[in-house]
């Protein structure tokens, strides 16, 4: 019979999983809203203003890194403030919030005004091989426009993952829904009424008002106030979590760049038009990775808690079980299932007649590959194994990049697929081995 020691240890894991369910409940519901969205604009918009607006979209992903990696490190070094406090808020917590926001606003100033001097005088239309009137004429306008409101939500996303920090989980994920549904029905009333740039703005300006709404709610909550603080303590406090930010931003910015960058690199190759197409078909698979990733989401601090408690056991067992049932019920059986069906689900979904069976076959490796090393990642990261997967990402950034963009030059969007799923064929091998030492060293760095 269990000991209360032992009752304990297990009540405590579950309450952590119920909150990290409720987390993976809340990535699911972006996820929907995210795919209702998509269907939305392929039919209200032209092929070459789809392919734009999927553009923007995979720079938005991009964009959300350039924080530094500080709204993680903030966290975590949040997080072990309210332990220490006993759930309290302290003036020390408000100097390390007030300390990140500050830097962050630096960070959202001096990117908006870069981007104010180098995106306008860049050849989109060329670049992207832009045909349709309008678009030449605004897509630079447009794009400038995006990047800057991206850049000045950067300070407004601290709020989130103090509200985790607080295990304030279940509020964090009502106001991430919240932003989802919010930014539904403004781009779904946006394509009945607006123009093309009307409903691209609308799509993006949630997240800032959100962005705006969730820090105002944060600092009543906290019964916190607005206050300058010296110069030398905000130097402080940025210093002592510098360095795993940017262990967090290395890592983040490189994994991003990777998921995010072939529909870039197939409007260079192909312009706007098929680049949207190769979109819609990447997304079916791209969306098996967002659900398997809200499915592992509520084994991440249960992983550190389990590791933490030295069970290390139950570490092993539930990773061999994500690698041995889920991963290969869901990207095998599943993707395998899309693949079959992905014309009839894409015309359904978008209203296009696409039909690929190459490149969709290529865009399931990748996706399969990426499912893989996912579920060693949630792992790593949740031990604190950050810098060596930081280091991979980096070194391989540039190989994802160029390698796709010249077999692109060949083959079109199908050599941009090929080019990816060949720069991840190292990481199926080495990510499994590198967990397996992981949990055999009990490695654990949080």
């Amino acid at each position: 019979m269990p000991s209360w020691k032992n009752w304990g240890t297990i009540l405590k894991i579950k309450q952590i999983a119920l909150s990290s369910i409720i987390s993976g409940g809340a990535r699911i519901t972006t996820v929907a809203t995210m795919v209702v969205m998509t269907g939305i604009a392929s039919r209200a918009m032209t092929k070459e203003e789809f392919g734009l607006w999927a553009i923007l979209v995979s720079f938005s992903y991009i964009s959300f890194n350039f924080d530094f990696g500080f709204r993680f490190s903030f966290g975590n070094r949040l997080a072990a403030m309210v332990a220490q406090s006993g759930g309290g808020a302290t003036r020390i917590q408000l100097e390390l919030f007030l300390s990140v926001l500050f830097f962050q606003i630096v960070i959202g100033i001096a990117g908006s005004l870069l981007s104010l001097l180098l995106i306008p005088y860049l050849p989109w239309a060329t670049m992207l091989k832009i045909h349709q009137h309008n678009l030449v004429t605004d897509a630079s306008v447009l794009i400038t426009f995006i990047v800057i409101l991206l850049f000045v939500n950067i300070p407004f996303m601290l709020a989130g993952s103090g509200f985790f920090a607080f295990l304030e989980v279940n509020l964090a994920c009502l106001l991430a829904a919240g932003q989802s549904v919010l930014q539904l029905i403004m781009f779904w009333l946006a394509t009945m009424f607006l123009s093309f740039k009307g409903m691209v703005i609308c799509f993006f300006v949630p997240y800032l008002i959100f962005g705006l709404v969730s820090t105002a709610f944060f600092f009543k909550k906290r019964s916190w106030d607005m206050r300058w603080i010296p110069i030398h303590t905000q130097i402080a406090h940025i210093r002592s979590i510098a360095q795993r930010g940017l262990e967090f931003f290395m890592l983040s910015m490189s994994a991003t760049i990777i998921t995010n960058i072939t529909t870039f690199l197939a409007g260079i190759v192909a312009g706007l038009s098929i680049a949207g197409d190769f979109d819609l078909i990447k997304k079916i698979f791209t969306f098996l990775l967002a659900l398997h990733l809200a499915l592992l989401s509520p084994l991440a601090p249960s992983y550190t808690h389990a590791a933490q408690l030295g069970n290390w056991n139950w570490v092993k067992n539930r990773l061999a079980f994500c690698n041995r049932v889920i991963w290969p019920l869901l990207f095998i059986g599943g993707g395998g299932l899309i693949y079959i069906l992905h014309p009839y689900i894409l015309y359904l979904w978008s209203g296009r007649d696409l039909s690929d069976f190459t490149l969709a076959g290529l865009l399931l490796i990748g996706a399969v590959l990426g499912g893989w090393g996912n579920t060693q990642s949630v792992l790593l990261n949740s031990l604190g194994l950050v810098k060596l997967q930081a280091i991979w990402a980096i070194a391989l950034a540039p190989l994802f990049i160029f390698l796709p963009l010249y077999l692109g030059k060949y083959w079109g969007v199908t050599g941009v697929a090929m080019g990816t799923v060949l720069c991840m064929i190292p990481g199926m091998f080495f990510w499994p081995y590198y967990a397996s030492r992981a949990i055999r060293l009990r490695l654990l760095k949080v």
